[in-house]
């Protein structure tokens, strides 16, 4: 790249520094702004080749003091081992749920297969198990439904019929007597699918009642043999709402497992999101 010398209004000679300039651009070849939050706009909407988003988040309404993963099915989230990915089913015990009654008719399963790569099924709820194998699901949602227009019982995605095996995810429900269907899995994980990058860029924890003090953090595990889960970031907070915006995003390669777990005083509530920007490998 020439250099400008603007005292003596002439390029500079002999210089052998390497500079490079970088620039986003759209997939019609338009200049992005890659300052700020208006920057993310084009990936979000698909307009950047190569890249694309994510956002995760999850609750977990029972946190005491051993450690939980932000879901709302409690307890910490078990993974299925490369090479035992299984079909999965969806499962209700709420009789108002299932094809003909008011609850929820179909659910929709997102997640990896045993290559890592992206796949999608709509399930029936209490019906036969997905024809694709799942080695991962990292979301799942009320397709189709009755006059409820969501799920009106806890709905569990299992590796095995009638909520059995392991559970992948879960949609809950919030309240008592007359129950609100989330409609949605609350799971704060993810895992990044093969061929790709991730740049987490804000992690947000939320904490109820006011009063409880939690520690939540943030870890990750690479496939790489037996490599255990690491922590990257913890936050140690008594109730409210903490974000983490991170001007250096953290990098995660293909394949990375990402979770959030919290523990604290007995009864607490955790919630907790992060965005990721994931980007396509070199080729």
């Amino acid at each position: 790249m020439a250099i400008w010398n603007k005292s003596t209004q002439a390029y500079l000679q002999g210089n052998k520094t390497l500079f490079e300039a970088f620039m986003l651009a759209d997939k019609d070849g338009n200049l992005i702004n890659s300052f700020g939050v208006a920057s993310n706009v084009p990936i979000a909407a698909g307009d950047v080749a190569g890249w694309s988003n994510i956002h995760k988040f999850g609750r977990n309404p029972n946190v005491g003091n051993i450690p939980e993963t932000i879901w709302m099915h409690g307890g910490l989230y078990s993974y299925l081992d490369v090479g035992s990915d299984s079909t999965v089913y969806a499962y209700s015990a709420s009789s108002d749920d299932g094809p003909g009654n008011d609850g929820a008719h179909t659910i929709t399963v997102q997640g990896l297969d045993n290559n890592f790569n992206l796949i999608e099924e709509t399930i029936t709820v209490n019906g036969a198990a997905s024809t694709a194998s799942f080695l991962r699901v990292y979301r799942a949602f009320v397709a189709t439904s009755g006059a409820l227009k969501t799920n009106d019982g806890n709905i569990l995605i299992s590796t095995a019929a009638a909520g059995g095996g392991t559970v992948l995810a879960d949609i809950g429900v919030i309240g008592t007597g007359t129950t609100t269907g989330l409609g949605q899995t609350q799971l704060a994980l993810y895992t990044i699918p093969a061929g790709k990058t991730g740049y987490l860029t804000t992690w947000n924890v939320g904490v109820a009642p006011m009063n409880n003090a939690v520690t939540v953090t943030l870890l990750a595990r690479e496939l790489d043999g037996d490599a255990p889960f690491r922590s990257k970031d913890i936050i140690d907070t008594v109730g409210g709402y903490t974000t983490q915006n991170y001007s250096i995003p953290l990098r995660f390669p293909e394949k990375t497992d990402i979770e959030v777990r919290g523990a604290g005083d007995t009864g607490s509530v955790i919630s907790s999101s992060f965005d990721i920007i994931l980007v396509d490998n070199p080729t």
